[in-house]
């Protein structure tokens, strides 16, 4: 685990730093203009969605087939992602024109606000474009185990980007309609910075003729694969985005505004995941060429691991104080009655690390096309909970629907490993810890007066995570925790 713990760090740190400039802006620039807030989102969700469907998969060929074309020294092997991916493109932008006026009719009559896609079209569809390739590119640099740089050029530039934009807005110096091309000039920047780093790392292997190169049966493979995982794909978007969509088309940017801060503090603990997962991934997928299945379980054991502690005492810090962070915010005051939908969506979070990678170790084995089923299982009951919960329960129903969707996906998956390769992530220490996150979900339920206090929170916050600490060392759930712990505790102690 010694490059997943060294890229992951580094990543951790990076992401950490982009979390505490995206929390002042949560704090003292989202709430100046809610509304402006929820167009973005809702147009940069908008976007990965439709880039979904834009790619089609081609993406998931990056960590799947770059060991091919290295074992064979085919050259060129960007530039066959980058045609596949222009292909589709095209594609699907004709066959969304084609059907535009149908599917703008079923969509009104569901009630959708169809105008507000129409409205921001213009910054929709290239955006939608431009996430193809930042995905492409971003993938093929976790070839070369780099995650750090890759993530500093994308997503922690965004944390800079969306408030300087409302900055601009807010001073009168920009109306919307530059702020949405403000939007999609940064994200043509990312592309043209991700293409410089991977030749810096000689990975930008542009050739002419890797059509032909490439065997017509190796294609049909490829785009078999492809296909796949542009199902796989979807579905992830349509767990992760559609809530964000379907709350702007069903309520209302500000809506929008108000459920992406509980959004983005519930990313703040799944930070290490993303981590771990991006690292992880192509180690995955030689194991299973190298048929290392003792490698893959192990990695398994110690991811989860890992990420469930880091994600019980991240849930425990942020939810203990939530209210206290309600108190610091400007405007906070606004999304008090609507606190349960951090605690939906951090719970998803949490489950989501206890599993780990049981996603990738099915996408790279021979099972690959069972995440198709899954996936489809739960892009359908996602769309169905949101519609219905968002018109039932505002956008707590949003967050509902995600926690159910996802806590089904994921006992999906986590069987089917266990079924297939005898292997599973839970151990009696992972039991014994989850009474901790109990103890943190219900606290401020039934003591709601006593967490209203910010110095009380704070202090039984603290006691909290020094207690979880402790009970961490002691059972030693994570060898890399405990060594992290006696690392440093002896240079305090010295």
């Amino acid at each position: 685990m010694g490059i997943v713990q060294r890229q992951s760090l580094k990543n951790s740190i990076v992401n950490y730093l982009g979390i505490l400039i995206g929390g002042l802006s949560t704090m003292f620039i989202y709430p100046l203009d809610w509304q402006l807030y929820g167009e973005i989102q809702f147009s940069l969700s908008t976007a990965i969605l439709l880039s979904a469907f834009f790619s089609l998969g081609s993406h998931a060929l990056v960590n799947k087939y770059f060991p091919y074309f290295e074992s064979t020294k085919t050259k060129g092997f960007v530039s066959l992602l980058f045609i596949y991916s222009a292909i589709n493109i095209i594609v699907i932008s004709g066959l969304l024109f084609l059907f535009k006026a149908p599917l703008s009719s079923i969509l009104e009559f569901g009630g959708f606000d169809v105008s507000k896609i129409n409205e921001n079209l213009f910054i929709i569809l290239p955006l939608g474009v431009l996430i193809v390739f930042i995905a492409v590119l971003r993938a093929h640099s976790f070839n070369f185990g780099r995650i750090v740089y890759p993530d500093i050029i994308s997503n922690f530039s965004l944390k800079i980007i969306v408030p300087g934009i409302i900055l601009l807005s807010y001073f009168s110096l920009i109306n919307y309609t530059i702020a949405g091309w403000l939007l999609v000039i940064y994200h043509a920047v990312i592309v043209i910075a991700l293409m410089l780093y991977l030749k810096s790392l000689n990975g930008l292997d542009f050739k002419s003729g890797i059509l032909r190169r490439v065997k017509r049966k190796k294609h049909a493979e490829m785009l078999r694969y492809m296909l796949y995982g542009a199902m796989n794909h979807v579905g992830n978007i349509l767990v992760y985005k559609i809530d964000i969509v379907m709350i702007g088309l069903l309520l209302s940017s500000t809506k929008v505004g108000y459920y992406s801060i509980f959004l983005f503090l519930s990313v703040v603990i799944e930070i290490p995941t993303k981590a771990v997962f991006q690292i992880t991934a192509p180690m995955i997928s030689k194991a299973f060429d190298d048929n290392k299945m003792d490698e893959i379980r192990k990695l398994y054991k110690a991811s989860s691991a890992n990420l469930y502690v880091v994600g019980i005492l991240l849930f425990a810090l942020i939810w203990l104080n939530i209210e206290t962070f309600f108190v610091v915010m400007t405007n906070g005051e606004d999304l008090i009655m609507y606190k349960t939908v951090f605690l939906l969506l951090a719970l998803t979070k949490v489950i989501d690390m206890v599993t780990s990678i049981n996603f990738s170790i099915i996408s790279y084995s021979k099972y690959f096309r069972v995440n198709t089923l899954f996936i489809f299982i739960l892009a359908i009951s996602n769309v169905i909970l949101n519609y219905y919960l968002i018109n039932s329960f505002d956008i707590v129903g949003a967050a509902l629907s995600t926690a159910i969707s996802m806590l089904v996906f994921n006992i999906l998956k986590t069987l089917f490993v266990a079924i297939k390769y005898k292997i599973h992530p839970f151990t009696w220490p992972l039991i014994i810890i989850s009474l901790f996150l109990l103890l943190a979900i219900f606290m401020p339920l039934l003591f709601p007066e006593i967490f209203k206090s910010i110095l009380l929170s704070l202090l039984i916050s603290g006691g909290f995570i020094i207690l979880f600490i402790f009970v961490v060392y002691k059972l030693s759930i994570s060898i890399e925790i405990n060594r992290f712990i006696d690392k440093y505790s002896a240079k305090i102690l010295k």
